[in-house]
């Protein structure tokens, strides 16, 4: 696989894109780059990361979802989020509880 440099006028994008809510995925495919090298890119300027996790409209409708039966593996696939960010979200708002379970 042929590696690719961005400029640093690219760079600057992909900081802009991320900032503007673009998530490491898409910033991936979009500069053609491994998501490992657009969290490197993102260290350098020392932009914060975002929690990972579902925005406002996107929890509900994970709470949709889920109201209609859907697992969390497969919300998250269609979301393309981790599960354990939709259980988040779930948690979030309410729809299951947040138990951890003791060792018995």
């Amino acid at each position: 696989m042929a590696q690719t440099i961005l400029t640093p006028f690219e760079v600057d994008q992909l900081v802009g894109d991320y900032e503007a809510g673009s998530g490491v995925r898409e910033l991936a495919s979009k500069y053609g780059i491994h998501r490992a090298t657009v969290f490197a890119h993102l260290q350098r300027r020392e932009v914060p990361r975002r929690r990972p996790g579902l925005n406002d409209q996107e929890q509900a409708e994970a709470v949709r979802l889920s109201r209609q039966g859907m697992s969390m593996r497969s919300i998250g696939r269609r979301m393309d989020v981790d599960r354990k960010a939709v259980r988040g979200a779930l948690v979030d708002a309410g729809v299951i509880a947040d138990v951890e379970l003791e060792a018995v």
